[in-house]
């Protein structure tokens, strides 16, 4: 291992972090979204294994659906389905022509989507592949022209391809989505848009009067509902009705309405599932639908129009036109260090299958998710797994926590033949061995992902990122509360490995409040100056933490600074939440997550400095943000807290004290183990000159690693190219009073780490006693933290006027006082 003298580090040249720490999108950039994961996820395609997005012919007899990333036609009287197409592309959302000759769809690439327009039989006929994100086709009732959704205006607007001149025409501007779209047999269009907070379902003419205005002209809501991304609309072939999908808590119900008449909408599938793309027979007479099973995996189903009982559409036999073959996968430790695995022992793991032109491979048996930093397609297995493939050649990678080196290997499955894979995972650092657990405090069991999961659910992808404690957020998406009758709940593997699900407090506009270790939920979910106003008024952040408290929960605001900026060098170009201040400064016992997939853990940490520097210790967590139910998101632990293990019975709860205790550190890849004097995070240590050690250990490479004494960097050093370790140390002359700490910054990320950049930051050391201040840095950090206060005063009067809640008024006096006379000293 090597040594580096702090004597160095002034002399260390300091490289760049990138633009921005914090994720941004992966697909082209679409205008109208702050967090295009939300685009990501709920408007383009998935991925699935079983059938997805039917579209029935209009002779009626057969029906094309998606299923492993391909197309497939199936025969409704046999059950027979036959792969319409064999690309390495990820091929969706088919559409059939009036005439039933020809098929377009969506391919994904992977980093983008264009239309393709195929022949019955297979032949490729058109491509439409702008530069952004093309995105549902759909044939116009005479043929003529091709209806599609494409971003390369801005927005994801429709467009009108003339499939005989070639020309494209932009139907619709203004909203951030219009696509799904839909022609009547009278010729008007329907289509699902988000202009605003919700989701509608929109009508209008196909080609209004040049001189129409009002609903002729921008359409007319049929339907709306906050936040639900599965409304899908489709049309009846003859008739004046649309089938959509409703959400009701987690699940979505479909309903028709006659669009005449849209205040009468009847419901047509039961409450309790999550029925999902529907789709009109050609003759009008029933509807097709899909549902995932307890197992994440997709199912065609079929019910009358006027309603009854569901029916499932069984695919009788697959027909790939090449020969299969099974591929046995089997992942081992290849530490030998004697810790919890042993090269014997399978383990849970990560993986990634594709073919030899990249088409990758789904899960059989659970869930399949796509990596949104890096692009790869990935699921988890239970050390074992066995796949019947097309015969050809196959690459696999397994992966078992961020210190884990993937692991690849070559197979050919051979038709008629099992093929085996070995893989062994080796890791350059344990943290158990080390003495450590792990934790992910924010993640979400169900968004609005295509399944629904069972809290169990998550322990199996913890598992195979070594990930030992996590805290799935319930939440509400606008007034559907996701997850509510969980929360309090406990999912425990038989290593220990726990989830225990918690509630996320949502007022969008005051800042979000993560739970962790809630067992009853927050009453109202979410509040604030631009929502409506069920009761009392009086509502503000600082009831959060006691309520939590109470409960032997921990408070934290989650996400807090979206740039890499100094948020206090401009508050209204890197905000923060308009209650932390307040918070930060009165509730005793309130966190703050420092590392998120979502936001910066740079602009955070100054915030969470200038609470240090006026002596509230405030501990920092870790949350990657990630809806466990989404197909496009990083692992579960991409940010995560590595905590002083204990002995203690209950681990869980031993570990949220280490948090309460300042103990640790938090990380996107790298551990970072800080002492000075022999002194870790959470202790104490005497001022003057002290001696302190770091050991960075990372598999990818980081960029450097720095000192801070009171907020200000004080020791540079140089990071390393990564899969090892690297070890440190050096001397500081500690002032009389105040905080030291370590982070390590910047670094390209790859497998099996999924985050933006890394970034590893150590919870203070104290000096001489917890909460203890340099007098310069408490008055420098009390001023900041007025001017914050100011801003968000400022902020409160412009949003609620003269209604601003009584108990916030009061709070915001509180800390004022309280600044103020830090501010004086």
């Amino acid at each position: 291992m090597k040594s580096v003298s702090s004597l160095l580090a002034l002399a260390l040249a300091i490289v760049p972090v990138p633009a921005s720490a914090q994720w941004e999108h992966h697909y082209p950039k679409v205008e109208g979204y702050g967090h295009q994961l939300y685009l990501e996820q709920e408007h383009l395609p998935i991925l699935s294994s079983g059938p997805v997005y039917p579209a029935p012919s209009p002779d009626g007899a057969t029906l094309a659906f998606a299923h492993q990333g391909w197309l497939w036609q199936l025969d409704l009287d046999s059950g027979v389905a036959r792969r319409l197409t064999n690309a390495a592309g990820i091929d969706s959302r088919p559409r059939w022509s009036p005439d039933g000759q020809r098929i377009a769809f969506v391919r994904d690439s992977g980093s983008d989507t264009g239309i393709i327009v195929i022949a019955r039989g297979g032949r490729q006929l058109l491509t439409i592949d702008t530069p952004a994100i093309d995105l549902d086709p759909e044939f116009t009732r005479d043929g003529k022209a091709l209806l599609y959704t494409s971003a390369r205006a801005g927005n994801l607007d429709l467009w009108r391809r003339d499939l005989t001149t070639g020309t494209d025409e932009q139907l619709t501007k203004g909203s951030r989505v219009a696509r799904a779209a839909r022609t009547l047999a009278d010729g008007r269009l329907v289509y699902q848009e988000a202009a605003g907070p919700g989701q509608s379902v929109v009508i209008r003419d196909l080609h209004p009067a040049p001189n129409a205005t009002g609903e002729t002209a921008s359409g007319k809501v049929l339907f709306q509902q906050g936040w639900m991304a599965h409304l899908s609309p489709d049309v009846h072939p003859a008739e004046r009705a649309i089938v959509y999908g409703v959400g009701e808590g987690n699940m979505v119900r479909l309903a028709v309405m006659d669009v005449d008449r849209p205040a009468y909408p009847r419901w047509l599938t039961a409450p309790g599932n999550k029925a999902l793309f529907p789709a009109w027979s050609a003759d009008g007479s029933h509807i097709y639908f899909v549902e995932a099973d307890a197992r994440q995996q997709f199912h065609l189903m079929r019910i009358g129009a006027a309603g009854g009982a569901a029916q499932e559409v069984r695919v009788t036999r697959w027909g790939y036109g090449t020969g299969l073959g099974d591929l046995a996968i089997a992942v081992h430790s290849a530490d030998g260090d004697g810790g919890e695995s042993s090269a014997a022992t399978p383990i849970a793991a990560r993986v990634s299958i594709t073919r030899a032109d990249g088409h990758p491979v789904t899960n059989p048996a659970g869930s399949t998710f796509v990596d949104n930093q890096n692009g790869p397609v990935y699921f988890y297995i239970d050390g074992t797994t066995k796949l019947n493939l097309p015969a050809g050649e196959y690459r696999i990678v397994a992966t078992h926590g961020p210190f884990s080196l993937p692991e690849t290997k070559t197979v050919r499955v051979i038709a008629g033949q099992e093929t085996d894979a070995e893989l062994n995972v080796q890791r350059i650092w344990n943290a158990h061995a080390a003495g450590y657990v792990s934790a992910d405090y924010h993640t979400h069991l169900n968004g609005s992902g295509v399944n629904e999961l069972a809290l169990p659910d998550l322990l199996l992808p913890m598992r195979g990122e070594a990930l030992d404690y996590g805290a799935p957020m319930a939440w509400n998406q606008y007034n559907r509360f996701i997850d509510a009758d969980r929360i309090g709940q406990k999912a425990s593997a038989p290593d220990g490995t726990t989830a225990w699900l918690t509630q996320e407090v949502r007022s969008d506009y005051h800042g979000h409040i993560g739970m962790i270790g809630a067992t009853s939920p927050f009453q109202p979910w979410f509040f604030g100056p631009n929502v409506p106003v069920y009761g009392n008024r009086d509502l503000h952040n600082g009831l959060v933490n006691p309520f939590a408290k109470a409960q032997g929960a921990l408070a934290t605001y989650v996400h807090p600074v979206g740039g890499d900026a100094d948020p206090f060098a401009d508050l209204s170009a890197n905000p923060l939440p308009q209650e932390l201040v307040i918070d930060g400064v009165l509730s005793d016992g309130i966190g703050l997550e420092l590392v998120c997939q979502w936001t910066s853990p740079l602009g955070t940490a100054q915030a969470w400095y200038r609470f240090l520097n006026i002596g509230r210790a405030i501990p920092v967590t870790s949350g990657t943000d990630m809806m466990a139910n989404f197909y496009r998101l990083p692992a579960i632990g991409t940010a995560r807290s590595y905590l002083p293990a204990t002995d203690a019975e209950d681990g869980y709860s031993a570990a949220l004290d280490q948090v309460r205790d300042g103990r640790g550190f938090v990380t996107t890849g790298p551990a970072i183990l800080f002492a000075i004097d022999g002194q870790a995070p959470g202790d104490v240590v005497g001022s003057g000159m002290r001696e302190w050690s770091l050991d960075l250990i990372s598999v990818g490479p980081v960029d450097r690693v720095e000192i801070l004494v009171n907020g200000t960097v004080v020791q540079t050093l140089e990071g390393f190219e990564g899969k090892g370790q690297r070890t440190y140390r050096g001397a500081v002359n500690l002032p009389a009073g105040g905080w030291i700490a370590a982070r390590a910054i910047g670094g390209k990320t790859a497998w099996p780490v999924m985050s933006f950049t890394h970034f590893a930051h150590t919870q203070p050391v104290w000096i001489d006693y917890v909460g203890s201040t340099d007098a310069q840095a408490a008055r420098a950090a009390a001023q900041d933290l007025l001017a914050a206060l100011d801003f968000s005063g400022a902020n409160f009067r412009e949003s609620y006027g003269a209604d601003i809640p009584p108990g916030l008024v009061t709070r915001m006096g509180e800390a004022r006082s309280k600044l103020t006379a830090i501010a004086r000293e």
